[in-house]
């Protein structure tokens, strides 16, 4: 039996030379790990459709999404993760964590080597000191 396939948007947040990545709380799959925020696409949704409702649901902020960056395919036991990331351009609203129990700004050249950043994101990251230099 064929793996499914989850089709899965990443926010990159770029400021000050550094990147906003969260650390999913106890009760989600992959705890303590960190990750882009960003989440699942949902049918007849647009990536960037995606992305803003995602950050709207995760974050409470509203964001406006500009550029694709980067993707990646990561193979886990459950099954492919194809994650695509698009540059935050701006936000409104305070950040607040509801399905994370932390965040850090990391300068993105750190990014690839952060301590426990997801398999599917650690590509992303290598990437994007390339695309963000």
């Amino acid at each position: 039996m064929e793996k499914a396939t989850k089709e899965v948007m990443g926010a990159v947040f770029f400021e000050q030379g550094r990147i906003l990545v969260m650390r999913r709380a106890s009760f989600m799959s992959c705890p303590g790990s960190w990750e882009f925020p960003g989440g699942k696409l949902e049918a007849g949704e647009t990536h960037e459709a995606c992305l803003a409702r995602e950050l709207r649901e995760e974050l409470h902020i509203e964001a406006r999404i500009g550029a694709f960056l980067t993707d990646n395919r990561h193979e886990y036991e459950f099954g492919t993760v194809h994650l695509c990331v698009y540059r935050v351009l701006s936000w409104t609203g305070d950040i607040a964590l509801t399905v994370h129990d932390d965040m850090r700004w990391v300068p993105y050249r750190e990014l690839a080597s952060f301590p426990g950043l997801l398999p599917a994101d650690v590509p992303v990251a290598c990437a994007l000191e390339s695309i963000l230099s």
